[in-house]
């Protein structure tokens, strides 16, 4: 494998984890526990993929498995998600604040919100598009 096949392989694990803790998040905001089945049922995923996830992201220190098998973010995975869901909600309303249909602007906003660092998304969002509280 190349370099170029190695940083895309990293590139979508690491969407595949923003999702997974960006879909957590929201589920933890609705309830208490929340359980892998819970979160395999929400994200359309089968209860296998889901339960191989969260046990690479346990190893990982951003999520947790209580005694109850209910499933916790770390203080990290928590970061994670929230500046996942910040970045895709920002792209979201500036795409649909330009007149693209709901359901496109929701699909990519998601995949902007990946593709871009951190470091430029604050400056995008401070600077260039529709500041935050402008939407």
């Amino acid at each position: 494998m190349n370099d170029i096949q190695k940083n895309r392989m990293k590139q979508i694990r690491r969407e595949s984890r923003e999702n997974y803790l960006e879909a957590l998040l929201i589920l933890q905001r609705k309830r208490e526990e929340i359980r892998s089945s819970d979160l395999a049922s929400f994200m359309g995923f089968s209860r296998a993929s889901v339960s191989q996830a969260i046990l690479a992201m346990e190893r990982d220190g951003i999520v947790s498995i209580d005694e109850k098998y209910c499933l916790h973010m770390t203080d990290a995975g928590r970061n994670i998600a929230e500046k996942t869901q910040r970045k895709h909600s920002f792209f979201e309303k500036n795409l649909l604040k330009a007149g693209v249909d709901p359901v496109t602007a929701q699909e990519e906003g998601s995949r902007l919100g990946h593709a871009i660092s951190d470091d430029s998304f604050e400056k995008i969002a401070g600077n260039g598009m529709c500041k935050e509280e402008e939407i």
